[in-house]
C-alpha cells in the first residue's frame, strides 16, 4: 500500500509499505479522506538530526471498516468511521469516563506513537472508532476527528455563551472552528491572526473584528472594539507570544483556554495572573465521550465546517500538502481516495 512517510527537514515522499493485519481487538481500515494538522507539522519540520520517528503521519481519519481481529464486537465490515485520535489502555479511569486523551498508561497517539493516517490502510483499536452519520460528508468527518472537536472542548469548558465576547488567538483551521463555534454559542467573536487570508475568513464567519498582532500591541487594538478587554479566549496558535499575549488580551476576571502547541515553551508569566484573577485552563483535544455532542451541535447550528477546507489533493501529492500546509496560508489540506 502507499504511505507517506517524513525524513526530516520538510522532506516527505510517499512510499510502498506492507499493508498492516489487524490483531486481537483491532480492526482495518480503508481510509477514503484524512488531513494534515499542524501538529503533524512538528514531525515534518524535525531536523535530520533529530531522532527518527518512523511512524506513518495522519490522525485525522475517516475510512471504511475491512477487516475485523479476533475478539471484536459491534463492529462490522462495511462500516464508515472517524478514528479517534488516541489509543488508550480501555481499563483506567479516564478511559472509561471518555476522556481517553489523558489515560496515563502509556497512550499512544496515531501518527506519532503507532501508524497513522497517510496511507491506504491503517489498523487502531476497535474502541477507537466513531460512527460517522450519513448527513455528514467524508471532509466533514476528517474536519470533525480533529479540528472542530480540538475547538468545541475548550469553548465548553470555558461555558461560552451570549453574554461574551471571545477572542481567538491563532484562525488556523481549528481557531476558524472556534469562530464558528462562538459564533453559534452567541458570543461576539474577534480574530487574531497575521495572515490576511485567515483574517478574512474569520471576518466572513461572523467575527466582528479581526486584528493583525503584528501590527502594534494587540491588547490596545482589542480594547478598541471591547473596552474591558475578552471575557474569554481560546488560543489556538501555539506561538510563544500568543500566549504571553493572553494577559493583555483578557478583561479582569476573564478566562482563557491554551490550546495550541508550538516548538518553544510557552511564554506566560503566572504572576500576572494574580492581579485581575484570571482563570487559565489547559485543553487537550476532546474526549471521546463528546462526540454525539458535537455532532448534535453542529447539526442544529448548521456550521459550515467545509468553509475551513483549502487544498484537496491525492495521497500521491502528499510532498506538496505538507508544504501547503507548512506554509499556513492555504486553508485545512486534506487527502481524498
Amino acid at each position: 500500500m502507499r504511505a507517506a512517510k517524513f525524513f526530516g527537514n520538510r522532506e516527505a515522499a510517499v512510499i510502498d509499505v506492507p499493508t498492516p493485519s489487524p490483531g486481537p481487538g483491532e480492526v482495518l481500515i480503508e481510509m477514503r479522506a484524512a488531513a494534515v494538522c499542524g501538529s503533524d507539522l512538528h514531525r515534518y519540520r524535525h531536523a535530520p538530526s533529530d531522532p527518527p520517528n518512523t511512524h506513518i503521519p495522519g490522525h485525522e481519519p475517516v475510512g471504511i471498516v475491512r477487516t475485523v481481529g479476533a475478539g471484536v464486537t459491534g463492529v462490522e465490515p462495511g462500516e464508515r468511521v472517524v478514528v479517534y485520535h488516541r489509543r488508550g489502555c480501555g481499563r483506567c479511569a479516564y478511559c472509561v469516563g471518555g476522556n481517553v486523551m489523558l489515560c496515563p498508561n502509556g497512550q499512544r497517539a496515531h501518527g506519532f506513537a503507532c501508524d497513522g493516517a497517510d496511507a491506504d490502510f491503517m489498523v487502531t483499536d476497535a474502541r477507537c472508532l466513531l460512527p460517522l452519520p450519513a448527513r455528514f460528508s467524508e471532509e466533514e468527518g476528517v474536519l470533525l476527528a480533529c479540528n472542530a472537536g480540538t475547538a468545541y472542548a475548550p469553548l465548553r469548558r470555558l461555558g461560552v455563551s451570549g453574554c461574551d465576547t471571545l477572542a481567538v488567538s491563532g484562525l488556523g483551521p481549528v481557531g476558524i472552528c472556534a469562530v464558528m463555534f462562538g459564533r453559534a454559542m452567541g458570543a461576539r467573536v474577534i480574530g487574531i491572526d497575521p495572515v490576511p487570508r485567515r483574517r478574512a475568513l474569520a471576518a466572513q464567519l461572523g467575527a466582528v473584528a479581526t486584528l493583525d498582532p503584528l501590527a502594534g500591541p494587540v491588547g490596545a487594538a482589542l480594547r478598541q472594539v471591547a473596552a474591558r478587554g475578552a471575557d474569554a479566549l481560546v488560543e489556538t496558535s501555539g506561538n510563544p507570544a500568543g500566549h504571553a499575549a493572553i494577559v493583555e488580551l483578557l478583561g479582569i476576571g476573564g478566562r482563557a483556554a491554551i490550546v495550541g502547541m508550538g516548538a518553544d515553551r510557552p511564554a506566560i508569566n503566572a504572576c500576572d495572573l494574580i492581579w485581575k484573577q484570571f482563570t487559565v485552563t489547559g485543553s487537550n483535544l476532546f474526549p471521546i465521550a463528546q462526540w454525539d455532542e458535537l455532532l448534535d451541535f453542529v447539526t442544529e447550528h448548521a456550521v459550515p465546517l467545509r468553509e475551513v477546507i483549502g487544498e484537496v489533493l491525492s495521497l500521491d501529492a502528499a510532498p506538496r500538502a505538507f508544504a501547503l500546509a507548512d506554509a499556513a496560508t492555504a486553508g485545512k489540506v486534506l487527502f481524498r481516495w
